[in-house]
């Protein structure tokens, strides 16, 4: 199986960074990757936005207001500066970034307005990641089928791009990692690493599943 798309991230900040969130210290976001990518060799590395949005946020910030947080200077500079480290690291063509959708963020699918708002919030961001040469394709998290909808002007702004924006899990495979049901050899697939597995278990089933692909 060598077209593995890992979500790795919180994994590797347990293990890389003893906890300690690389977007919170944008400059430091490459570098994490690319440790990341080095060890795990996989084919996509999946990058998630929503670290970075939910600290400006906060715990108790109305989603809502996603669109003026987004066009705010000092989460501009923090998310240029992270992805720029991402594209020019070694790894960028392996790096698939992951924006929340906007009730993955909070904002209610029945509010048109907090909707409204979401989406034009990840449409600046969106067009941020647009400017960058990573992988070329975009995942979006959201399972609400009405925020779903809403997303059209994301769409769109993808396609002017020429991004592949897709949902997370859409045309990929999903792999369980205690028993990996769903791999298939030659499919893209995406496999979630655990936070809390153990390193040496992660290295010897990462090369399990290569040797099987080689094997068959």
């Amino acid at each position: 199986m060598d077209r593995l798309w890992l979500d790795a991230h919180e994994y590797g900040v347990r293990l890389l960074r003893g906890g300690s969130e690389p977007w919170h210290t944008p400059a430091t976001l490459g570098p994490f990757y690319g440790e990341l990518a080095a060890l795990l060799r996989p084919y996509r590395l999946i990058v998630p936005v929503a670290p970075l949005l939910r600290a400006n946020l906060g715990d108790d910030g109305d989603p809502a207001a996603l669109d003026r947080i987004a066009g705010s200077g000092a989460f501009a500079l923090s998310l240029e500066t992270g992805l720029a480290t991402l594209a020019h690291g070694g790894c960028a063509g392996r790096l698939v970034p992951m924006l929340p959708g906007p009730a993955a963020l909070g904002c209610d699918p029945d509010d048109e307005d907090a909707m409204d708002d979401g989406v034009a919030g990840l449409a600046q961001v969106l067009r941020a990641l647009l400017a960058m040469p990573l992988s070329g394709t975009i995942l979006i998290d959201e399972a609400d089928a009405a925020a779903r909808g809403a997303m059209g002007p994301l769409h769109r702004i993808a396609d002017h791009g020429g991004a592949d924006l897709r949902l997370l899990h859409e045309g990929l495979d999903v792999a369980a990692w205690d028993t990996l049901e769903g791999l298939a050899a030659a499919r893209d697939t995406q496999l979630t690493i655990p936070p809390d597995a153990e390193p040496e278990a992660v290295l010897a089933k990462l090369a399990a599943i290569r040797s099987a692909e080689h094997g068959s």
